[in-house]
């Protein structure tokens, strides 16, 4: 964590002791300076250890003035903020400064109270400003690898793991609940290996019926089944040279285990329908939020299979367990959705940030982005608010405010969401699959809101 400098500067000793004790009770670290000239060395000073946070000067002071110490003072460390401290016949060139990069000037003797205020505001602004640079940090790693978020421990060691079987050709078993990442994991082990040029195919084995799931992976000849009027490239062809990523591969059928064991281990298959031998070069990363030792046990899932795709095992830590990397992810959300919506959006407000790390996360990454993406279309202010947030993370709310948010949210809940949509639909021409996804919703449910809202598209 940062430390909270405070650099004060005047040359009524008695006003720096006051000072001085009121920013020290409340936590500030402070340093004091009679004059510009001191404290400009100061400030220069600290610029390679700790600079400072804020400086709170006087306008009119011996050898150095207010202004003129802004102006040096600004050059030397842009980051810190300035506070000036003007009589009543110095306002004007206090609001000059201000023009000039001062965060605010308060009128002598400053009232504690308001200074504390406007220190607090900068010290929450500088926060800010500090995860919004570790996000971009965050972000240009994640660039290389597809798209993981996170500084925990426990995702330092995927990491590493990613990159120790990216270098190599093995069978990957990727375990993790829903929502934690598995599918980006696989992606990045995809794209750090001599595969990356080729393609990153991937098959969701419970989105498809078992009867279904047979032709998806191996293709099938023209005359296989009804319907089937012309020669279909299955999965394992598309993926040729490149990366076949089995989601939940746990719900296969026990005939199709076979078959994908034979083709695990020969590279080579017969499409549904055909007896010509198909040979092919994929790399095989698999995916399971169940205990498939279990299945084994249970004798549901092959055990000759389970040790062919297992030859080395990654554990995605679920939210619960890594809740240091909330913000982080919660900002990488907002960055990827707000433009989605008309109102300007800066950030999110310390309370709320504080509520999303201690809620569980039963739905874990995936539960959050949702989360922040509802934030979005139901908040009103530049910052997304506890109010913005779902029930269950507003516990600590009073029943009095949990009432007023709720007729509040039953008065305007409706005009909100109304113009949502109607700028979503604006945006994407009236295209209502595109509206859903920016929305965050799906299209069944967007047509039910056009109705109920009386919607047209446009």
């Amino acid at each position: 964590m940062s430390r909270k400098r405070v650099l004060i500067v005047d040359d009524d000793v008695d006003l720096l002791q006051t000072l001085s004790k009121v920013l020290t009770r409340r936590g500030y670290e402070v340093i004091a300076a009679k004059d510009g000239v001191a404290a400009l060395k100061s400030i220069k000073e600290a610029i390679s250890d700790v600079p400072f946070m804020a400086v709170v000067s006087d306008v009119k002071m011996p050898r150095m003035d207010g202004t003129e110490l802004l102006r040096h003072g600004k050059s030397a460390a842009p980051s810190t903020e300035f506070i000036l401290l003007t009589g009543y016949g110095t306002i004007e060139t206090a609001v000059t400064a201000m023009k000039a990069g001062a965060y605010d000037y308060l009128t002598k003797p400053p009232n504690p109270d308001e200074l504390l205020i406007t220190l607090d505001h900068i010290a929450e602004n500088q926060q800010l400003r500090n995860l919004n640079v570790a996000l971009q940090q965050e972000l240009s790693t994640a660039a290389k690898g597809a798209g993981l978020i996170g500084r925990h421990p426990a995702m330092q060691e995927v990491y590493e793991m990613i990159a120790r079987v990216s270098e190599s050709d093995i069978n990957v078993l990727i375990y993790g609940e829903t929502g934690t990442g598995k599918e980006l994991v696989a992606k990045a082990i995809h794209r750090g290996s001599n595969r990356a040029k080729y393609p990153f195919i991937v098959v969701n084995c419970a989105a498809l019926p078992l009867e279904l799931l047979e032709t998806e992976l191996f293709g099938n000849e023209r005359g296989a089944f009804t319907d089937a009027r012309e020669r279909r490239y299955g999965k394992f062809e598309v993926a040729h040279h490149g990366t076949l990523f089995l989601d939940e591969v746990g719900t296969m059928s026990p005939a199709l285990q076979q078959r994908l064991l034979r083709a695990a281990e020969t590279k080579s298959f017969e499409r549904v329908g055909g007896t010509d031998t198909v040979e092919v070069d994929v790399r095989i990363l698999s995916a399971t939020n169940a205990d498939l030792m279990e299945l084994v046990r249970n004798q549901t899932f092959r055990e000759d299979l389970y040790y062919r795709l297992n030859t080395v095992a990654i554990q995605l830590p679920p939210m619960r367990d890594r809740r240091s990397d909330i913000p982080l992810l919660a900002r990488h959300f907002l960055e990827k959705h707000k433009n989605k919506v008309s109102r300007k959006v800066t950030g999110i407000h310390a309370d709320a940030l504080a509520a999303l790390q201690e809620y569980a996360f039963p739905g874990n990454a995936r539960e959050l982005e949702h989360m922040i993406q509802r934030a979005l279309v139901l908040g009103r202010s530049e910052k997304i608010e506890v109010a913005d947030l779902p029930a269950e993370l507003r516990g600590g709310s009073t029943q009095i405010q949990e009432q007023s948010f709720t007729g509040l949210l039953a008065e305007q809940l409706g005009q909100y969401e109304s113009k949502a949509i109607r700028d979503a639909l604006s945006a994407s021409g009236g295209n209502q699959s595109r509206t859903a996804r920016a929305l965050g919703i799906n299209r069944t449910t967007l047509i039910a809101k056009m109705k109920k809202y009386d919607l047209k598209e446009s």
